[in-house]
Parts: C-alpha cells; structure tokens; sequence
C-alpha cells in the first residue's frame, strides 16, 4: 500500500531531509480513470515498493484544492503530456514538477514502472538539469502581471459572433473534442438573443441544447448530464455526474424556456432537478457534489434491451457503445418516456454507483442559486425551501469563527465565496430576509481581506501562494470566473446597499481584467459588463406576496437585482443607474415594462 501524503509543508520538507524526489498523484474521487490506475498499476507490489522507498509520494484531492491541481495541470501541458485525471507528476523536494506519467489504458504495468525507473534515474544522476527544467516550467507557469486598461465598451459590440463562429452547426457544442458543455457561452448567447434577436444566434442555441438532450451526454433514463463526452457527437461520454455541472445545465435550460418559451426546455429542467433531488440532495439539508462514474451500470447489453422491450433497437446506435455494451440515446423523447419506468427498473438491479457526499460551499452555493431560479420559473415552494436549507446548512458548518471554508478543514477559494455570496443575495431578493444580505455583505469582506489584489484589482482565486504563484483568472473553463460572479455580486450589494465601495471594487476589477477577455474565452465576464452598464434596480416599495410582487419574482429576465424598501406603497419603481422611471403598481404594467 503506497504511504501517501497531503500536499503540505511537511512532505516537501521530507523529501529535503531525505533527498527524494514526490511523486506527486492527483485524482477526483468521481474519476473512473483515476480508479482503474489505483486498480491496475498502484496496487501492484513492485510498483508500490518502488514508490515507498524511492519518493515522497503525495495524493491531492482535485475538488478539495482545485487551486492547487490547476498549476499542476498547466505543467502537464507544458512537459508535453495534456492534462486531466489523474495527473502524474514527479516534483523536486520544492514542489517544482519535471516530469510527467501519463495513465494509458492500453499499456500494462511494466510500461508505468519503466516511467517511473527513468524519472528516477533522471533526478539520481542528472539534479542540475532536473532543477534547471523544474524552475523553467515553474517560469512558464507564472502569470503575466496585466495593468489595469480603461473598460472596453467594444467587448459589447456583437459579442456574440466571436462564439458563434466556433460552434458546430451539426451536433451543437463547439467543434473541438472532448467536448465539454459550454454553459457560460449558451447563457450569454440567451440573453443576447433576448436582448436582440437573431436566427443564427437562435440556430447555435438550440443545436446546443437539444443536440445534448437527443445524444448520449444526458441520461435520459434517470436525468442529469454526464461531465463530458470524447467525441463530435456527444455519444461517448464519460460518466461521472458533478452537481456543478447538473446546476449549470439546469440554469441554461430554466433560462432557454423563459427566453424562447419552448416547453421542451421546461420538461428538461424538470428532468434535471428529479435527478437532483434522487441523488443530490441530502436528508441534512444540503447537497452532495458528485456521483461516480460506472460505464456498466449506465449501458446495456443486448439481451437486456431485448428483454425491455423489442422498441429499444430505436434508442441505440453502434456509435454508442463501451466494452460492447450499448448506451441509451435519448433521439426519440417519446418512446424513452413510454419505456423509463422499465429501463428504471432493469438498471436498478445493478449496483448504484456511489456518491460523493462531501459538503462543498461552492457546489452548495451554485445549487442553492440555481434552485432559487427554478422556483421563480416553476412556482414549487419546495424548490425555495431546498435552496435557502442548503445555505443554512452549508454556512452553519463551514462559516466558523469569521472564517469560511471550502470544506472541513480547507480554507474557501474564490468560487466559494462567489457562488455562496450569488447564492445569499438571491436567498434575500425572494425572501426580503436582512439576515441574506447581511451574510453576503460579510463574506463579501471577507473575500475582499483574502482575494483582493490591492495593486492591479480583481481577486486571486486562491488565499495562498502556490509555488510562488497565486493565479488571477477572467477566463471560462467552461464554468464562469469566479471573478465575473464576484463582478455582478459587487453590482448588486452596491444597488442594494449604495456603499460606493462595491461599485468601485466592481469597476477596478472591470478594467483589472479588461485586456485579458473576449467574448470566446470569457463570455461571462462580457455577461459582468453588460450588467455594468444596464444593471436593472427594482426597488419593492411592496410585499412579495402583493400581485406585482409576485409577478416579478415569478418573472426572471436578465441583469436585474430586487431591492426590498421599508415602506409598503403598493408599488414598485425601477431606476437604471441615476434614472428613475414611473412606478409600477400591476402585473400588465410589469410585462409592458419589461417587454416579457
């Protein structure tokens, strides 16, 4: 058994004393590729024995320190070995990587023990040249410092064709393999379309979204998304299911219905939040991050299909298959729904696969938020309630002592704050509870005293420096930056509250980040500058439960923030920076004014 380590001060100072190099294992607890490496090569006796006594071996957790692996996986790259889990790599006793291992399926454990003998003899019998190649690809690493620039309004000009032109036309997605789901693209393209119509922007959207939905990348037998797929057509995917990821599709789907009106969207976003639920969401209130991949559990023999129902043959195709067994395609909607209950109950005979029941902040926020819109979207008070439990939950355990952690025990990164503090300011919009607002203003601060970069504006994703490195991102990968999130919290607190501070910080992060975006690689940041400029206050001089106090919350449109008055008038008046406009007192005007 391999005498693993945490990714701490401690480890590298042993392998200092003992003059080893770390073999350095990163994995992801819902990776099945990360557990067929532990099964095939580290529980191999030889290897084993040539990790314990010849290197510091230390194990990272990718959800735990997602900070962390990021620079490992950008050296990854640059050794010349891609990245992903789970990633390999041989440190110096400073934690610099100069050599890489990557996991094959196809090579056995003679061909991973030879890697592991020549990275060895490289550190035994040439140091310099391993420290010299260390401290280059540390070099590469390090971000260029980037002065702030004045905001650049010409982000907002049509930015929707920088994302467009990259799409494919025949499965939806972007036309690069693997393809990943491209959440942060689809939102900004809804809203532009909301704001301005355009049938190539419409074309893009829906090949998207239902090209997913009709592929192999959703289940349509229990709902939810798999994370990614290894080919153009969505229909080899791999299957681990990330309530992040499921969050994020939900968020699309909910605003694709509010947006084109389609019911297929809805029916969808019904879909993801029943998976959800099932198996997401704890009997403690909050929700847990991820579900393991299991290629058996989730395809299907020929016999087993035969023995459903001689109709399955239309639900498969020999593009879809893993170790000869089928996957379900979800092309014909109708017959998946006349067959669900029979496939539920085949599949159910196998062995569930397991779930990670972590409590995460970030994954809690995100869903807790997304959950708030679904409740404004389908009217299902259970949906709120699920919402404000998660945060409730999550706060009590991992808001300790004016300190907010990521985990037990880990200090919270800047998707933490940004998805909790998105998640309270909503929690305080649908409710009118102060305790909301004043929890994201607090944690607001809290980031700020961390994240904040006093020289050049914006927030560092992470409170440490990692190998002399503390990375400041703007770009989607594909989840929005968090620094995009904590843009339009920082416009929000500031229409809320009119502290100035917010509005500044907001600004300074804008120019901070304004040379490094585009609408391509940081859709969501261009989402931050559309919110700059046209952020939509509704000042409620009225209850929630009034006829157009409901009609707003019921009623979701873009770059909007409730601000709940003291006084009761029956009304509500909407201001656009330092403009107001004339009060608002019934639904039909509320429509008319929103041009819903």
């Amino acid at each position: 058994m391999i005498e693993w380590l945490f990714y701490d001060e401690n480890s590298f100072k042993k392998a200092e004393l003992e003059d080893k190099p770390v073999f350095l294992h990163i994995t992801a607890r819902w990776c099945n590729y990360c557990k067929k490496m532990e099964e095939h090569c580290l529980h191999n006796p030889e290897i084993v024995e040539l990790i314990n006594q010849n290197f510091i071996p230390v194990h990272l957790d990718r959800d735990e320190r997602p900070d962390i692996d990021s620079i490992y996986q950008k050296a990854s790259y640059i050794i010349g070995q891609g990245s992903g889990w789970p990633l390999t790599l041989f440190l110096t006793p400073e934690g610099k990587p100069f050599s890489g291992l990557n996991y094959r399926v196809d090579k056995g454990e003679n061909y991973f023990k030879t890697m592991i003998e020549k990275a060895l003899e490289l550190y035994k019998t040439n140091k310099d040249k391993v420290l010299q190649r260390s401290q280059t690809i540390i070099d590469a690493i390090k971000p260029v410092e980037v002065v702030p620039s004045e905001i650049r309004e010409d982000l907002l000009q049509n930015p929707e064709e920088d994302i467009v032109k990259e799409i494919d036309f025949e499965f939806g997605g972007f036309k690069k393999i693997p393809k990943f789901p491209i959440y942060s693209h689809i939102d900004l393209l809804l809203w532009r379309y909301w704001i301005k119509p355009k049938p190539w922007v419409l074309n893009a959207i829906e090949k998207t979204l239902k090209g997913m939905v009709h592929s192999a990348i959703y289940d349509c037998v229990e709902g939810g998304f798999y994370r990614y797929a290894v080919d153009k057509a969505w229909l080899m995917p791999h299957f681990e299911k990330l309530a992040i990821d499921n969050a994020w599709h939900l968020m699309n789907y909910l605003d694709a219905y509010n947006i084109l009106k389609e019911p297929f969207y809805l029916d969808i976003a019904y879909e993801i939040i029943e998976f959800m639920k099932n198996n997401f969401l704890s009997q403690e209130g909050y929700f847990y991050s991820s579900q393991f991949a299991d290629s058996f559990y989730y395809t299907w023999s020929e016999e087993e299909l035969k023995e459903i129902s001689d109709m399955t043959i239309a639900l498969v195709s020999t593009d879809a298959m893993v170790d000869g067994r089928f996957i379900v395609v979800g092309r014909d909607r109708e017959l998946v729904k006349q067959l669900k209950d029979k496939l539920i109950f085949k599949r159910k005979q196998k062995q569930t696969p397991d779930i990670d029941k972590s409590l995460y902040c970030s994954a809690n926020g995100l869903c807790a938020d997304t959950f708030i819109k679904a409740w404004r979207v389908i009217k299902d008070k259970n949906l709120l309630n699920y919402a404000l439990s998660a945060i409730d939950k999550t706060l009590t355990v991992l808001f300790i002592d004016k300190m907010l952690y990521r985990k037990r025990g880990i200090a919270a990164l800047l998707e933490d704050y940004s998805y909790m503090i998105s998640a309270l300011i909503s929690a305080y919009e649908v409710t009118t509870n102060r305790d909301y607002l004043d929890k994201a203003i607090t944690l607001t601060e809290l980031s700020i005293d961390n994240l904040w970069d006093e020289k050049y504006g914006g927030f560092f994703d992470s409170p440490e420096f990692i190998l002399s490195i503390r990375q400041k991102n703007i770009h989607d990968t594909p989840y929005p930056s968090p620094n995009s999130i904590m843009i339009i919290n920082l416009l929000k607190l500031y229409a809320i509250t009119k502290d100035e501070k917010f509005e500044n910080m907001a600004t300074f992060a804008l120019k901070a980040m304004s040379n490094l975006a585009s609408a391509y690689l940081s859709p969501y940041y261009v989402k931050a500058l559309l919110s700059y400029f046209d952020m939509l206050t509704l000042n409620f001089y009225t209850s929630v439960n009034s006829d157009v106090g409901k009609a707003t919350l019921y009623q979701v449109s873009p770059f909007t923030v409730i601000v709940h008055k003291e006084e009761d008038r029956g009304y509500i008046i909407p201001s656009l920076g330092p403009k107001y406009f004339e009060p608002i007192s019934t639904p039909e005007e509320l429509a008319k004014f929103l041009r819903l």
